[in-house]
């Protein structure tokens, strides 16, 4: 395990991971104010201070793909890469499966959250996969209901900023 692994709380399971398993997962993190940005082609977006979840899937290594979000990028890729560094990660929930559960997962979401509309999801046919909460733990917690009731294992992680820049 790499020190700044060890220092920002990854464990084993993310820590330097090679593993190839495909799968879901959520990434929670916290915005302490209100945003106005511009999300690749997608244009201008509006995000409100709070917590937000955002759904993907892994489909190379599902924690490689975790890892990478939490990393500075000089170029942004994901839509994601454009929100995230303004915010604080606080948890990836993780589920292996090689089901595509990543749009069922979503459907689960929405019928709880406010969803961020054409964020994240350009390369499915779901229209969102950014959800809005007041609260950290309703986030968690419907995202453990959610994998769990679509026959995945969910496994919570601490998660924080990596700064190794060599990680890339």
């Amino acid at each position: 395990m790499r020190p700044a692994d060890r220092e920002n709380g990854f464990g084993g399971m993310l820590a330097g991971s090679k593993n190839r398993n495909s799968g879901i997962y959520v990434l929670i993190f916290h915005l302490s104010n209100d945003v106005t940005m511009t999300i690749g082609k997608r244009g201008e977006l509006d995000f409100q201070s709070g917590w937000y979840g955002y759904v993907e899937s892994g489909k190379s290594g599902v924690e490689a793909r975790v890892r990478r979000h939490l990393r500075t990028h000089d170029r942004p890729h994901w839509h994601l890469d454009y929100l995230m560094h303004l915010g604080k990660p606080t948890t990836a929930i993780i589920g292996h499966t090689e089901e595509s559960l990543e749009c069922p997962l979503v459907r689960h979401l929405e019928t709880i959250f406010l969803v961020v509309p054409r964020f994240g999801s350009s390369d499915c046919r779901c229209s969102r996969h950014l959800f809005h909460s007041p609260e950290q733990s309703s986030l968690e917690k419907a995202a453990l209901q959610g994998m769990t009731a679509l026959g995945c294992t969910p496994v919570p992680i601490q998660v924080d900023w990596i700064w190794d820049t060599e990680a890339k």
